[in-house]
């Protein structure tokens, strides 16, 4: 057991209160357990950032895109645009037009709207936010419409709704489990279900094609979304979502997550409206080690970052190699502190995942 003190570098939505608790480390057959206390600390300046036409158009960012991309032997296209470092413009240009082609941009400097095209209904809230660009880190605020996002946990068959113990009621909320052996543990306490198509078919239809764009993987190697429920003091230790054992699946390891919120903390909640708003919760943060951060849960956002060393593109990738796993994208989901924390994923392989999408 190692005491460590982190110093935590929070946003300036966040509450400054003082966490204390303990971070376990499970990576490739090795486990550390770390005992962590994070300090309030002054808020850092929050980049709000985003593509401008005027830096980089849709014209030629679809240019750019057709010439990162290749074609498969099955035809299916994917992008190499991730196989090399990137600066920071150069991750929002490309985010911008993979997952927001279909709306007008902010402009990166002013962070306002083009005047000249009406607001979707969630466009207000579309922006890239770079938390690392090598190795990859962004959020994605407004990823999905949060009407899409109400309809992803209205599709969970609760556990006080039960009608089938079997393992065949895939949306019902079962306690989670971890690793390739499925065990449950200490370290994850949270509830999860598996949503498949017919059980939400428009939402989960557009968040599988905005995750496929933006990490230029098809589809039919993502596992079915992931949704998970915390509660009170559930909490997922520090952690990998690749370990070295997936590489023996049929489809190959993890090489990338996304991670998307369904409710709000309260910290992104205006004050104002906390008092009409049941389902926003304290605490939850996703903390990520190795770049000291501590995101803060908003309804429609979205984490991507990839999993491993090896990226479709880099030097030497092939789909049927072993990949290795980065530790510099291990994290944690905190315990929630009040409420219940909402999140779903999409788990991404080189190779098709059986019964996926």
């Amino acid at each position: 057991s190692l005491s460590l003190l982190l110093p935590l570098r929070i946003s300036s939505t966040m509450t400054t209160s003082c966490f204390a608790g303990s971070i376990f480390l499970a990576t490739a057959g090795v486990s550390t357990a770390f005992t962590i206390r994070l300090p309030p600390i002054l808020p850092t300046k929050h980049h709000h950032v985003h593509s401008s036409s005027s830096l980089f158009s849709s014209t030629q960012a679809q240019s750019y895109l057709d010439t990162l991309s290749t074609k498969e032997a099955d035809g299916t296209s994917t992008s190499n645009f991730w196989g090399a470092p990137r600066n920071e413009q150069e991750i929002i240009d490309f985010i911008s037009e993979a997952v927001f082609n279909d709306v007008s941009h902010h402009d990166a400097a002013s962070n306002a709207l083009n005047d000249n095209v009406a607001p979707t209904i969630d466009q207000h809230l579309q922006r890239i936010e770079v938390i690392s660009e090598e190795p990859p880190l962004v959020i994605v605020h407004g990823f999905l419409s949060t009407e899409h996002c109400d309809d992803i946990m209205n599709a969970v068959i609760g556990p006080e709704e039960a009608y089938d113990n079997s393992e065949n009621v895939k949306n019902q909320l079962k306690r989670s489990t971890m690793g390739a052996k499925q065990d449950k543990s200490q370290q994850r306490t949270s509830s999860t279900a598996w949503l498949h198509p017919e059980h939400c078919p428009k939402p989960l239809d557009e968040f599988s094609a905005r995750v496929s764009n933006l990490s230029g993987l098809p589809t039919s190697n993502f596992e079915n979304m992931q949704v998970v429920r915390y509660q009170p003091g559930q909490e997922f230790q520090i952690h990998t979502d690749h370990l070295d054992s997936f590489n023996d699946m049929d489809c190959g390891g993890r090489l990338a997550t996304c991670l998307m919120y369904l409710n709000d903390s309260e910290d992104n909640v205006p004050e104002e409206s906390l008092s009409n708003n049941d389902e926003t919760f304290t605490g939850g943060e996703t903390f990520f080690h190795e770049f000291d951060r501590a995101v803060s849960p908003r309804k429609g956002s979205a984490l991507f970052w990839w999993n491993t060393m090896e990226r479709p593109g880099s030097k030497g990738y092939d789909k049927n190699m072993f990949l290795n796993v980065d530790l510099k994208l291990r994290h944690a989901g905190l315990p929630v502190l009040s409420g219940e924390k909402w999140v779903c994923n999409k788990w991404m392989h080189p190779l098709p995942f059986p019964h996926g999408v």
